[in-house]
């Protein structure tokens, strides 16, 4: 018998020599093996999903692109003051509003992130982490680049800019967005979110500014004496130094990749994750309420303060408080307030009314937070020695005077002032005001209470497959409310019909609280019953036994 025969039977065994360990390349086609050998469609499936959903685009983009074209062959025979100023300054607010998104987005997301699998499989590989989000990054700056030149060239072709022109912001524009993307990666790769959150805010209030200066020459308030070629050279310089940060951005980026944290990358994607299947369920509500959660577990905690009041006036109360520590939709309602003023200076009077509902009922969104709470929770509700009603007037008070100070602050934008705008009196235009502020804040009120859908309801049957009720109704909330008491004032009737139905939807939404009280007291007394038969029962027979 052998030395090695002798070794094995002793159970020894001469060592393996050491393996290379896998590439981040092979790992990544044994995730796309797996993935492919658990398909769950078929070829034919895949190529008639595909279909259908170019055919939607292209009936979409079909539709978006005669929209464009119109209107940019009805400005463009404009030669006023103020359409040549909205021609002019509009797309430097769009090139500063895309970096200001780019940024937000970069620092909620990431932007470069990884899923739970990922972090639990691949971040624990002996690999280099620089080479496994290397195409992340590149994802990223890419996706950027395209929803930034999208930006760009619908808002420059909106006002009536030539071909050249276009194309020239919306490069210049795609660059902008890519290279904050970049930036913010880099300081990803740091650790670092304050510097990012800055520069967001200086490029939003340089979009609100760029939209103040339209007002201000459509008012005649300042005279631009610039020509028509200044667009086009400013897009020039913007894009070239856009270019230059996302090249010194992107290299900074990809040599910190290795530097960031496994948590901070699992954060991005567990939050993209809820924030894709809330959207999957058509939920809008839901993503925001992750939004909320995500941002309240970056800040950690928080000073208590201690209440003040009686009654229902202590919840207002911690409404203001809430506000007054949170007060970034502040900022977003005052940005808000410019809105009819550009409506109005680009010749778009007629609509005024629709879209600053719209935006005030965006903006009045992140006020109602209570409410949210104790719309989601009955069971809090029912904690308070109020009805919910009361409560939920309680939540809503600040918002509305918020919405009241937004009515007085846009009066004068109804009165008209534009080049061909019209002329309205004071009270006129402080009825239409009052009504547009009411739009919006009705709309927040019925956008916020809605309830979740109910997915054990029983399903509807469409072309679609199988969808729960209230599932597509869920998107179309709040936007009824605002188009409904807009709409006499779209179609040019006075604004009292408008005060009217906006009444008539408050004592509806009101109805409702108190329709949602009633069912929860009478499911508190259905249980009562219940219970009290339930004593009684085994009272009659504890007796019958005694009896016996």
């Amino acid at each position: 018998m052998s030395t090695l025969d002798t070794a094995e039977a002793d159970g020894w065994a001469e060592p393996s020599p050491p393996r290379d360990p896998a590439s981040p390349r092979e790992l990544k086609g044994l995730i796309r093996d797996w993935r492919r050998g658990r398909a769950t469609k078929n070829l034919t499936e895949v190529f008639h999903d595909a279909y259908v959903a170019l055919i939607g685009a292209l009936m979409i983009g079909a539709m978006l692109v005669n929209v464009v074209l119109k209107a940019q062959r009805t400005i463009a025979q404009c030669d006023s003051v103020s359409c040549l100023s909205a021609r002019t300054v509009l797309p430097w607010a769009g090139f500063a509003a895309a970096v200001a998104v780019a940024l937000a987005v970069s620092r909620l997301f990431g932007p470069v992130l990884a899923s739970a699998a990922e972090g639990f499989w691949l971040l624990d590989a002996p690999i280099s982490r620089a080479q496994l989000l290397g195409a992340r990054l590149v994802g990223a700056v890419a996706g950027a680049f395209a929803l930034g030149a999208a930006l760009g060239a619908l808002v420059s072709a909106l006002t009536g800019s030539p071909g050249g022109e276009v194309l020239v912001w919306a490069a210049a524009t795609g660059l902008s967005a890519a290279a904050a993307v970049a930036f913010a990666a880099a300081q990803q790769g740091v650790e670092r979110t304050r510097l990012t959150q800055a520069i967001g805010y200086l490029f939003g209030f340089v979009g609100v500014a760029a939209l103040f200066l339209v007002v201000a020459v459509a008012a005649e308030w300042v005279r631009l004496g610039i020509s028509d070629d200044v667009g086009a050279e400013v897009a020039l310089v913007l894009g070239g130094f856009s270019l230059l940060v996302l090249a010194a951005s992107y290299l900074l980026a990809r040599v910190r990749l290795r530097q960031i944290r496994r948590t901070r990358l699992l954060s991005g994607g567990a939050l993209v994750s809820g924030i894709s299947g809330a959207f999957f369920a058509l939920d809008i509500g839901l993503a925001r309420d992750i939004v909320v959660e995500r941002r309240a577990v970056e800040k950690g905690h928080v000073k208590p303060q201690r209440g003040q009041g009686l009654g229902v006036q202590a919840l207002t109360w911690r409404e203001w408080q809430r506000l007054r520590r949170f007060p970034q939709p502040l900022v977003v309602l005052a940005a808000t307030v410019v809105v009819p003023y550009a409506a109005d200076a680009l010749g778009m009077s007629v609509l005024t009314p629709v879209l600053s509902a719209l935006a005030l009922f965006g903006a009045l969104i992140p006020t109602l937070g209570g409410l949210r709470v104790l719309t989601r929770t009955g069971g809090l509700a029912r904690c308070l020695p109020f009805s919910l009603a009361q409560i939920k007037m309680a939540s809503i008070t600040v918002p509305a005077i918020l919405a009241g100070v937004w009515a007085v602050l846009t009066t004068a934008a109804y009165r008209g002032f534009g080049d061909g705008a019209v002329d309205r009196s004071i009270p006129e235009a402080s009825l239409m005001a009052v009504a547009t502020a009411a739009a919006g804040l009705l709309a927040a009120v019925r956008w916020t209470q809605a309830k979740g859908v109910d997915f054990s309801a029983p399903m509807v049957s469409t072309q679609a497959g199988a969808f729960p009720p209230g599932l597509m109704t869920n998107i179309f909330r709040g936007f009824d409310v605002a188009i409904l008491v807009t709409a006499p004032m779209l179609l040019g009737f006075s604004p009292v019909w408008s005060l009217l139905i906006a009444g008539i939807a408050a004592l509806v939404l009101l109805n409702s609280m108190d329709a949602e009280s009633v069912r929860a007291r009478q499911a508190e007394q259905r249980q009562e019953l219940e219970r009290q038969r339930k004593q009684r029962d085994a009272a009659v027979a504890q007796n019958k036994q005694r009896k016996r």
